[in-house]
């Protein structure tokens, strides 16, 4: 599977677990992350992260609670330079709502294991207070970098 079509995959795993979109449920998106993150898919290699932040709703822009897998690119001899690729679960926060937190960025690679970095996700007080927000507006998506 390459990284275009990851977005669609996750779509499906994300019906398969009954997340509406119009109602998203956070810890059901949560955990199909999780088992979407051991997925192959054809990268030079690849790694998640977690970002959350109020955004600034001053200027209009939205919150944010999001969860991204990012894949490394190169062209077929491995020599090109590299290019990113990222699919993201992201959880808006439309102003003038907020989620009243800091922002903040958590990547795996600065965890042994992905066990280890979904524990520790897990036990942010941000991703807590996302779990006790209501309001969030679910957007599923792939973009290059």
């Amino acid at each position: 599977m390459t990284p275009e079509d990851t977005e669609s995959l996750l779509r499906q795993f994300l019906r398969d677990a009954g997340v509406d979109e119009s109602h998203p449920d956070l810890v059901a998106a949560w955990k199909v992350f999780q088992r979407f993150a051991v997925v192959p898919v054809e990268c030079t290699r690849d790694y998640l992260f977690f970002q959350v932040g109020d955004g600034h709703p001053e200027h209009g822009l939205d919150g944010y609670f999001d969860f991204t897998r990012e894949f490394e690119m190169r062209g077929p001899s491995g020599d090109e330079p590299v290019w990113f690729e990222q699919v993201h679960i992201e959880f808006k926060v439309p102003p003038p709502l907020r989620l009243g937190v800091a922002t903040i960025t958590r990547y795996s690679t600065d965890f042994p294991n992905l066990t280890a970095f979904f524990a520790a996700v897990e036990q942010l007080p941000e991703f807590q207070a996302g779990l006790r927000f209501k309001g969030f507006v679910l957007t599923v998506y792939h973009t290059g970098v």
